[in-house]
This record gives structure tokens, sequence and C-alpha cells, in this order.
């Protein structure tokens, strides 16, 4: 049976997978953006390691072969295997403490040898000019003075150990903010719909199963094994019989004592169809109990509700709840057991009527249409409604809203609908007040009783 407390469950659940695959989306798609310009940083980090490396190279080349030259070496042979040399030349008179560097421009500089009275042309241009990614690539020599920021996402700086060569290498960068691999967005939006999509199912799976075990255990726990859940079920139907009854002996005491008696034999003829309702009671509860086969027939549902108001007739007065009824002409007749039909439709109206007793004029209206090969039955009350606890637990054994309420109603309510071969669906009405659906078959074809 699908009712609407579970079309809303279900709605709520797809809902909440749409939050959390919407949450695990943004969370991701940051990570991974965050991921993919993590990977720009460390591909230019090993660029800029890289050309350190290769620079670091030459200077120390330079530091290497510069106390082997004596000034007569011929400088295009040189060049030939040191092509960052430009010229090699002779000093005279060099201090031996004097400045081992003199920077020359674009990146070229005199490296002296003062013990050897020598200096060589160094050209690092070429080095720094090569292909790479960087906004900004220079050599910083310690003579210099300290440049200011360049104010770029991503700066390296870093300092050459040689003793005589000691510049640093400074370089800036930025993101390339939309050269990310969008491609790989989609494909993990649609990762985590495809694993959220199989976890909701699974879980909506798990819980409907959880759901109707438990349901089915109380069920058949109420129906087969519990003889207190039985008794209580049986004075709760019977209760309201067997109050007419005490009434109609009581009114035909009094009529006796006042020498009517005419009115002491319509009370005690009253009071005797009360007592035949309580035995087809006691029989119905039986079948129900033994699982015995019902013969469903044609029912006329317009003379099952009179019948139930008229056995709440003295209720609904001094509640002062108003009945009304519309029933459509092709759908008045149902395939159903008719003490069954008044049972559910008993338990209904009594329901509606204790749920106004706050209310200074309460109502109950029926309504019935043709739906199909079925016939729709609407009873609506102007009482509070039904609370998301009570829309979730209405058919549970011993669940009841009220506290002096035994809580079976609406489980032999949904008992007896199911083995009419019908369907009860509990809601609120949009303007207010509890909505029963009741669904029954029309005609014997598609009647399975």
């Amino acid at each position: 049976m699908t009712t609407p407390v579970n079309t809303m469950s279900n709605a709520n659940l797809i809902k909440r997978s749409i939050a959390v695959w919407a949450i695990v989306c943004l969370i991701s798609g940051a990570l991974l953006y965050a991921e993919q310009i993590r990977r720009q940083f460390w591909a230019q980090d090993r660029e800029f390691s890289a050309l350190y490396s290769t620079i670091g190279a030459v200077l120390t080349q330079n530091e290497s072969v510069l106390p082997l030259l004596s000034g007569d070496e011929d400088i295009a042979a040189l060049r030939k295997k040191f092509p960052h040399i430009l010229a090699l030349e002779k000093t005279t008179d060099r201090e031996l403490d004097a400045a081992r560097v003199e920077p020359l421009h674009d990146q070229q500089y005199w490296l002296y040898n003062p013990w050897r009275q020598i200096r060589v042309l160094i050209d690092l241009a070429p080095l720094l000019a090569t292909s790479h990614t960087f906004s900004r690539l220079h050599m910083h020599f310690p003579t210099n003075p300290d440049e200011t920021a360049s104010g770029a996402f991503w700066h390296w700086q870093r300092t050459f150990p040689q003793h005589t060569q000691p510049f640093t290498l400074n370089a800036d960068a930025e993101p390339d903010w939309l050269g990310v691999s969008w491609f790989s967005f989609p494909l993990v939006f649609f990762g985590w719909a495809v694993v959220i999509a199989v976890a909701s199912v699974a879980f909506w799976q798990r819980k409907a199963r959880k759901e109707a075990e438990q349901r089915a255990h109380y069920y058949q726990h109420a129906r087969l094994n519990t003889l207190g859940e039985i008794t209580a079920g049986i004075v709760h139907e019977i209760n309201q019989p067997l109050t007419a009854v005490q009434t109609w002996i009581q009114g035909a005491q009094r009529q006796q004592m006042q020498d009517n008696p005419q009115a002491v034999s319509q009370a005690l003829a009253a009071a005797l169809v009360q007592t035949q309702r309580i035995g087809a009671l006691l029989t119905r509860f039986r079948e129900h109990v033994v699982q015995e086969k019902v013969t469903l027939r044609d029912t006329d549902l317009v003379q099952c509700w009179q019948q139930v108001v008229n056995l709440l007739e003295h209720e609904c007065k001094a509640e002062h709840i108003t009945v009304s009824h519309h029933f459509a002409p092709d759908a008045s007749t149902v395939q159903a057991d008719r003490l069954w039909l008044e049972q559910v439709l008993h338990n209904i109206l009594s329901n509606a009527i204790q749920a106004q007793q706050d209310i200074p004029q309460g109502w109950v209206r029926i309504e019935s249409q043709k739906k199909g090969d079925a016939v729709l039955i609407t009873v609506t009350d102007g009482g509070p409604g039904f609370s998301p606890e009570a829309l979730q637990n209405a058919f549970m054994p011993f669940y009841s809203g009220r506290k002096e309420g035994i809580g079976l109603g609406m489980t032999l309510t949904e008992s007896l609908m199911t083995r009419m071969n019908g369907a009860i669906m509990l809601n609120n009405a949009p303007g207010g007040g509890a909505q029963i659906l009741l669904q029954l078959a029309n005609d014997k074809e598609t009647s399975h009783g």
C-alpha cells in the first residue's frame, strides 16, 4: 500500500539527496579546481628548480675554471667549451681583497681572480632568456639595490651557494585561472550523482524493508499472537453498540415506570438490534483472526454510511458535529463486506468526532466519486488534522494520538480494507482537518475477495 506519507518521505529523500549532491559537488569542485591550480604551481616550481640547477652549474664552472686561466688563452677556443664567457682580460695592481664581481649590464658581470690578475666577462642572459612560463625572471647581484616586490601571486627567490658569485635568482608567475581541465568537472559531478543515487536507493530500500518488516511483525503479532490485542480490539469495537444497548434498556426502564408499553417495546427492539450487531462483530473478529475466506458483494455505500451515522447520532449531537455527504450516482455501490465496511466507516467517523471535542461547531463530510474501475471515498473533518507523527505511525498497533486511546482502531481499519482488496490513505486537507481516502472496487470483475 502506498500512502501520501510514503510519497512525502520519498520526495524528502530525493530533496535531501539532491542537496547532498550539490554540497558534495561544490566541495569536490572547489578541491579539484584548487588541486589543478596547485599543480600549476608545482610545475613552475620544478621549472624554477631546473633553471636554478642549470645556472648553478655554470657558476660552479666559473669558479673551477677561473683559477686555471693565465690570461693568455685563446678566447675563441675557450668559448667553445664555455660559451657564457665573453671576454678574458689581464688586470694590474688588483687588490686581493677587492670585489670579486662587478656587474656590467643585462645580466653580464666581470669575475676577477686577483691572485692571477685576470678577469673574465660572464654573460648569463642566454640562460635567463630560455623558454619559460614565468611572467618575470631575473638575476639579482649583491651589489645592486634590493628590488621592490612585484606583487605577483607566486614568487620564487633562491640564492646560489657559490662564494664568489652569491647571486639570487628571482621569478614571478601568475596562475592561469581559466586554464584548468574543465572536462574533469562534469565527470566528477556525474560520478558523485551515481554514488549518491545508489546510496539513496540502498538507503530507501533498507528503510522500506525495515518498515515493512516492522509492520508485518506488529501486524502478525497483533492479529495472531497477542490475546490482549484481540481482547482490546473486541472491547473497542463492541463498546459503541454495548453503550447503545445500555441506553435503550435504561430508556425502557424509564418508560416502563411511566407505564408506556409501546415505548418500552420500541426501546427493547432497538436494544435487540444492537445485541445482534455485537454478535455479528464477534463473528467477524473470529473470521479476521483465523483468516477465513471472505466473499465480497455489491454493498450500498449510502446505506452503510447512514447506519453508521445512526449508531453515532448521540455522539454527534453531544459534540455538536454536523455530518454531510455527497455520493456520486455512479459511485454508490462498492465490492465489500457490509459489516466490515460499516466497521471501517464507524472507526473513521468516531475518530473524527473525538478529534473535534474542543471545537464549538465541528463537521464531517463524506464524498464518493468514480475512479476508473474503483470508487474513491473521501472523508474530511474540521478537526486539527493529523500530526506528522500520526501520519507516519497511525497504522501501527497500539499507537494513538489520544491518551485514552487503545491504538487499534486504525490498525483494524487498515486490515479490513486490505482484506476487501481496498486501500486506505491518510492526509491533511488543504483547508485544514484530517482527510482519509478509501478506495474499493466498483464491480465484481476487479474484486478478488
